[in-house]
C-alpha cells in the first residue's frame, strides 16, 4: 500500500460514525503538538497501520482514541500524581467474562499503560465491546462524590489524568445499576462508568450495527469482567533492548490476542503506540512509537532531514525531525531485515543536549536484539 492509499484508508476510518462525544478542549490541545509529530511518522508506517485501521473502521475511530468510547467532558486536568497502584502494561489487569453469544471473549488491547488498559472485541455486526479499566488512584473522584453532585442536580466530571500527554474525563449523567455490588453511572448516552474497587474506575462502551443494545446487558458485561486476571508478563515481543538504564520500563504498549498468544504490535496513529523509558512516561528521554513486525513495509521521506545508510547489512533511511517547536528527535525505519520490518522514534533525554544511546543507529547498532518473524522466538521480558 502506498502513501496515498493509505491516507485512503485511515479517510474512511475517520468517516465511520463514532459514539458521542464533548471533547476536553484543554486535554486535546495538551496532547495536540506531541500527536502531530507522531502523525508525520506514523503515516509513513501505512502498510503496518492498515490491520489496526481496519479495526478503526469495525469500531468507529472513538474506540481507538486515548480515551474510552471518544467520551470526554469539560474542565481542566485536576491531577497528574501517579496511580496508588501501577499496572503492569506487559500483564493484562482485567479479562472479560460473559460476552453474549458469538461475541469472542480473546480481546485485543490498543492501549496498555501503567494507568489503564483498554480491551476491545466484537464487532458491529456481533456487538463491539470497548472496555478501559483504570488503575487506583488515576481518577479524581470517588462514588460518594459523584452521588452527592448528581444529587444536586450536577453532572460531575470523572477526570482519569494519564500524564501530561495523556488523559480521559466525561461528566456522569445518572446513576446505573450496581456492577457486581459496586455503584454505577451512565454517561454519554448509554455509556457505563462504575468504581469496581475503591478509588478505581472502569467504562464499558457497547454498539451494534443497526440495534440498540439492552442497558442490562451492559451492565452485565461489566459485572462479569475479571480483575487481576494476569500476574507474570504475558505480551511477547520480536525484540529485546540491552542496555538501557535500569530503571527503564515498557510504558505503553499494544497487543493483539492470537492463537499464539497476545503479541505486541503498532497501534494506529491516534493510538497508543509501544514506548520504553523512565517509568513515569514522560515523553522526553524514551525510544517511542516502536514498530517491529514481520514482512516487509515500505519507508517514506518525512518532513525535515532524511538519509540512506546501511546497518549491518540492511539498508535504513534515518530522519531529523525538528520537533515542531519542542526539542528535535529522530526516527529509523528500515523496509525489512531478518524478515521483520523495523522503526522507530529517540527522544531527548532530559538535562542532555544530544541523542542517547549514539542516536536511532546507535540503538540499532548496539542496543536492539531482534528475534526474527516467528512469534515462538519472540519475549515477554523486552528490556534487559
Amino acid at each position: 500500500m502506498d502513501e496515498a492509499g493509505a491516507r485512503a484508508l485511515m479517510e474512511q476510518a475517520g468517516a465511520t460514525p463514532a459514539p458521542p462525544s464533548a471533547v476536553d478542549i484543554g486535554l486535546a490541545r495538551q496532547r495536540g503538538r506531541r500527536r502531530l509529530r507522531l502523525r508525520r511518522w506514523a503515516l509513513g508506517m501505512a502498510p503496518v497501520l492498515a490491520a489496526a485501521a481496519v479495526a478503526a473502521i469495525i469500531f468507529g475511530t472513538g474506540a481507538l482514541a486515548p480515551g474510552p468510547g471518544g467520551g470526554t467532558g469539560t474542565g481542566p486536568v485536576t491531577s497528574l500524581v501517579p496511580p496508588k497502584h501501577p499496572f503492569n502494561p506487559l500483564a493484562p489487569y482485567a479479562a472479560f467474562g460473559w460476552l453474549p453469544p458469538g461475541v469472542p471473549r480473546a480481546a485485543s488491547s490498543p492501549s496498555s499503560t501503567p494507568t489503564q488498559l483498554q480491551l476491545m472485541t466484537g464487532s458491529q455486526a456481533q456487538g463491539a465491546f470497548s472496555l478501559t479499566v483504570w488503575a487506583r488512584g488515576t481518577c479524581n473522584l470517588d462514588a460518594g462524590q459523584v452521588r452527592a453532585a448528581l444529587r444536586r442536580h450536577r453532572h460531575p466530571l470523572l477526570n482519569c489524568a494519564q500524564n501530561a500527554d495523556a488523559g480521559w474525563a466525561a461528566n456522569l449523567s445518572r446513576p446505573a445499576p450496581a456492577v457486581a455490588g459496586r455503584p454505577g453511572f451512565w454517561f454519554d448516552g448509554q455509556m457505563l462508568a462504575w468504581e469496581y474497587a475503591r478509588d478505581a474506575w472502569a467504562t464499558l462502551s457497547v454498539g451494534r450495527a443497526g440495534q440498540r443494545v439492552p442497558p442490562e446487558t451492559t451492565v452485565k458485561v461489566a459485572a462479569h469482567l475479571k480483575y487481576a486476571a494476569t500476574a507474570k508478563p504475558s505480551v511477547k515481543f520480536p525484540f529485546r533492548l540491552t542496555g538501557v538504564p535500569a530503571s527503564w520500563r515498557m510504558i505503553s504498549v499494544s497487543w493483539r490476542a492470537t492463537p499464539g498468544g497476545l503479541l505486541a504490535v503498532m497501534s494506529r496513529e491516534l493510538g497508543s503506540g509501544i514506548d520504553a523509558g523512565p517509568p513515569d512516561g514522560r515523553v522526553a528521554g524514551t525510544i517511542g512509537q516502536i514498530v517491529i513486525t514481520p514482512g516487509t513495509s515500505r519507508c517514506t521521506f518525512f518532513q525535515g532531514s532524511s538519509r540512506r545508510v546501511v546497518l549491518d547489512g540492511a539498508q535504513a533511511i534515518v530522519t531529523d525531525f525538528p520537533g515542531d517547536g519542542a526539542r528535535p528527535y529522530q526516527g529509523l525505519c528500515i523496509p525489512q531485515t531478518q524478515g521483520l520490518h523495523v522503526s522507530f522514534l529517540e527522544f531527548l533525554q532530559r538535562g542532555q543536549a544530544g541523542l542517547a544511546f549514539g542516536g536511532v543507529t546507535g540503538v540499532f547498532l548496539h542496543h536492539l536484539r531482534l528475534l526474527g518473524p516467528d512469534p515462538a522466538n519472540w519475549t515477554t521480558h523486552p528490556l534487559g
